[in-house]
């Protein structure tokens, strides 16, 4: 039977199986529902009957309870009432909880029995209450009479006061009446009374023996009335204590009464209780039976669903196995078969099928070994290439090309397709570009007519400048062949700029030297001349305005020096307003004639700490770059002032703020944060370098600032140097100025000068008589060698370091020093010393005195 079993179930396909288990757990899900339903049914008939039966008793009693306590709290109050309406009102109060009591109780009665019989307690409560509304008004009636007894008894009170002395000497016993009359007003209990009605009794006896009844007749008729009246005080007191009596009899009564109504709700409220409890355990045992049919049909169906897991687990099993052989023969491995081809169900139609694919995928393999391994050598070359390869057909379409020819065009991965036309691949590069042939000869033409240039350069702002050089192929079409040039052209321009700067260096260096020489004489002479024009005021005028245009010139020549890099570049105290003043003639002929240059002075005194030179530089820069800007000419203005903020990585508290603003074309928004990069710059190619701003926001970052640029396309940029702000210094580290004064004379000197120009070498010789010190001059390092054999040494030699043709002041030094060790030399150079540390000979020992010199200076170097 079991074999029959499994030959039935070889034959039933695996959807048949499938559905049947389907199906199962379909009936027992139903099975479920159904269960379910019919419980939740019982439940809820449970729930009904529990609320239209239960409830309602529940609810009768609470109020019924609510009622007894409502009436126990007012029933004693009653006694208290003075005022008509309030015990009307409480009386119908009162009526009104005995008619909802008695409602209530009946039906409470006919269904529960002798649970809350409370016939005979209402029967009593009705009476008691009757009595005890009849006793009220006895008691308010007697109330309201002891009241009135209380008011004569107060009057007479007030005539005895009114009167009092003769009245406790003529009539005492009277008084002694009037004092236990009111006392009996007030006794609490009847021995009490009865104690004060006895004395009073007695006094007035002795009232009536001692005649005080006719000495104070109108007292003793009012106190008489009161002791021995109709209404006497001691009749309605003792009336209102029995009334008072039978009262807290009433009341007492009816708390018992109901204290035992209370007693039989609150039973027959636990007798409800009970009954819901015995509800609820009917509905627990409904949702018990019907949790235990859910729990078995649950077994059930996971009984069922574990044999359509398992069922379907084996399927899956040998699915599993025909992909892993579908997956070996899609990565082309034929080198397992498929299981399972002799099932006669779904899974061993698959395997047979993947069998013919098997079949058919060897013989293809065989084909394609041959192609795939020339399509790899291809691709391997093509790959590794570092220059970009794209290959076109004779409609100039793109067939194929390399990951290097998108780079760099600068072209994502996907954005190049097989197909895609030269119009569409040049659009898709980064504008602006543009080509530039390089080679007039023809490499092809498309069959449009378009010729393709054998070498042509495409310039892409983005990315750079790129060589294409196209081969024609055999078959119409052609192969390009592309290469990146950017950096090579940059090295090219950055070797062009260097070798600029460094011929202007040279040619700024040299002019600055020989215009040294002059100002040595100019100012050398002024300064000679300026003590002998004391009595001569315009002569005077006239030399000290000469003096201070040469004084300009000396600075100007530093600054040339210092664009040269032939001066020493040192931190240093600057007044930024006075150092702008000083530039403006600098500027302005840098800026050109069609640029209006404007100066705002700071309105206060501007001081930092950085290398003048390159500060400078820096201006010149910018101007040159505003100037660039405004080729049709505009306005520059130049200005200072103090900022409060935080700048540089030290944190200063406040900053000096040297702006530039132009009216120029402006910067583009997408340039302004490359313009201070190294080599970038908007300018056509060879008409820059890109270092200007490069070189000005290095300096600036390295005296602890920043710069800021701001610009606005076609209406001007400002640009900021932010540089932490320094202290003024003292006076005697400020620049020193040549003002007409006496030195005192050197006395018993002999020098010898050593100087290749007449007039230097005139003025120097001036300036020693000057000093009172004794000095030969000559022009060759020969002609000093020869006068020191012939004269011997000397207190001081000082030479030039430049001396033309004839030689060279350091090899004079060297040389000097070699022959006569004791000989002091003294070098002087219109040059910064730093330009001469390269000379093999230099000594840095020697003192150095930089052109133009003053007498002071001359001095300080004899002493």
């Amino acid at each position: 039977m079991w074999t029959a079993s499994r030959m039935w179930a070889s034959r039933v396909s695996v959807r048949a199986k499938l559905v049947v288990i389907f199906l199962g757990l379909f009936g027992i899900t139903l099975a479920v529902v159904v269960v379910s339903v019919l419980g939740m049914r019982a439940n809820l008939n449970a729930l009904n009957e529990y609320e239209a039966r239960v409830v309602p008793e529940i609810a009768r009693a609470l109020e019924l309870s609510d009622r007894v306590a409502q009436l126990a709290a007012v029933a004693p109050g009653m006694t208290l009432t003075d005022s008509s309406d309030l015990l009307r009102n409480d009386a119908e109060l009162l009526g009104g909880l005995l008619g909802d009591i008695r409602r209530l109780a009946p039906g409470q009665a006919n269904r529960a029995g002798d649970n809350l019989a409370v016939t005979s307690e209402l029967d009593a409560i009705d009476q008691d209450l009757g009595r005890l509304l009849v006793e009220s008004v006895r008691q308010r009636q007697l109330r309201k009479d002891l009241a009135t007894l209380s008011a004569d008894t107060d009057y007479i009170g007030d005539s005895i006061a009114r009167g009092k002395s003769t009245f406790a000497q003529s009539s005492p016993t009277l008084l002694e009446v009037w004092a236990r009359t009111t006392s009996a007003l007030q006794a609490a209990n009847m021995a009490e009374l009865g104690s004060a009605e006895s004395d009073n009794e007695a006094l007035w006896l002795q009232v009536k023996l001692r005649g005080e009844d006719r000495r104070q007749p109108q007292i003793a008729r009012a106190l008489a009335q009161v002791d021995n009246g109709e209404h006497s005080v001691y009749v309605i007191r003792r009336a209102f204590l029995t009334s008072e009596a039978r009262t807290s009899y009433l009341v007492t009564l009816l708390r018992g009464h109901s204290d035992h109504l209370s007693g039989k709700a609150a039973h027959y409220v636990e007798h409800l209780r009970n009954i819901a409890r015995e509800r609820s355990d009917e509905v627990r045992k409904v949702a018990l039976s019907s949790l235990s049919g859910l729990a078995l049909l649950a077994i059930a169906a996971v009984a069922v669903a574990i044999a359509g897991v398992t069922y379907v687990n084996r399927v899956l099993r040998k699915l599993q196995a025909l992909t892993r052989v579908l997956g070996r023969l899609a990565a082309v491995d034929t080198s397992g078969q498929a299981p399972s081809t002799h099932r006669p169900d779904e899974v061993g139609e698959l395997a047979r099928t993947l069998e013919v694919f098997r079949a058919n995928l060897l013989d293809k393999q065989r084909l394609m070994q041959g192609l795939e391994a020339q399509r790899r050598l291809q691709e391997s070359v093509l790959n590794s290439m570092n220059d970009g390869v794209s290959v076109h057909d004779e409609h100039g379409k793109l067939v194929s090309w390399n990951p290097t020819f998108a780079t760099l065009l600068g072209l994502p991965p996907g954005s190049l397709y097989p197909g895609m036309s030269l119009g569409d691949l040049r659009r898709s590069v980064d504008r602006p570009a543009y080509w530039r042939q390089v080679s007039r000869k023809s490499a092809t033409h498309t069959r449009e007519g378009r010729r393709i240039a054998e070498s042509a350069e495409f310039h892409i702002r983005a990315h750079g400048i790129l060589e294409f050089h196209s081969q024609p192929l055999p078959d119409g079409g052609w192969v390009a062949v592309c290469r990146d040039l950017t950096d090579r052209r940059a090295v090219e321009a950055e070797l062009r700029q260097a070798q600029k700067m460094e011929v202007l260096g040279q040619l700024t260096g040299g002019v600055a030297h020989d215009f040294n020489n002059f100002l040595v004489a100019i100012l050398g002479n002024l300064e000679l001349l300026l003590p002998r024009l004391q009595t001569q005021p315009e002569a005077l005028v006239m030399t000290e305005r000469a003096r201070r245009a040469a004084e300009r010139a000396s600075a100007l020549t530093r600054r040339l020096l210092a664009f040269a890099r032939r001066q020493p570049l040192h931190a240093e105290c600057v007044s930024v307003g006075n150092m702008l003043l000083e530039m403006l003639d600098l500027v302005e002929y840098s800026a050109g004639v069609g640029v209006n240059v404007m100066l705002q002075a700071p309105a206060e005194s501007l001081w930092v700490n950085v290398d003048r030179a390159q500060l400078e530089n820096a201006v010149l820069n910018l101007t040159l770059n505003s100037a660039a800007a405004m080729p049709g000419g505009g306005a520059l203005t130049l200005s200072a002032y103090r900022a409060e903020q935080s700048i540089g990585p030290n944190g200063g508290s406040d900053a000096v703020v040297l702006a530039v603003v132009d009216t120029g074309c402006g910067i583009a928004p997408v340039f302004l944060d490359k313009v201070v990069e190294p080599f970038f710059t908007t300018k056509a190619a060879g008409e820059g370098s890109g270092l200007g701003l490069s070189s000005v926001y290095g300096f600036v970052c390295q005296s602890g600032g920043d710069m800021r640029i701001e610009s606005v396309p076609g209406e001007g940029t400002r640009v900021e140097l932010r540089l932490p702000a320094g202290q003024a210094p003292t006076r005697a580290s400020e620049t020193r100025t040549f003002p007409a004064r006496q030195v005192a004379p050197v006395r018993g000197a002999r020098v010898l000068v050593v100087e290749d120009d007449v007039d230097v070498r005139g003025t120097v010789l001036s300036q020693f008589a000057e000093l009172g010190v004794s000095a030969d001059a000559v022009c060759t390092r020969e002609a000093a060698l020869h006068w020191l054999e012939t004269q011997g040494p000397v207190t001081l030699v000082l030479s030039d370091i430049t001396l033309g043709e004839s030689g060279n002041g350091i090899a004079l030094a060297a040389e000097l020093m070699r022959r006569w060790p004791r000989q002091r030399v003294a070098l002087t150079s219109g040059l910064p010393p730093e330009v001469h540390h390269a000379h093999p000979d230099w000594n840095p020992h020697l003192p150095f005195l930089a052109k133009p010199f003053d007498l002071e200076a001359l001095a300080v170097l004899l002493r």
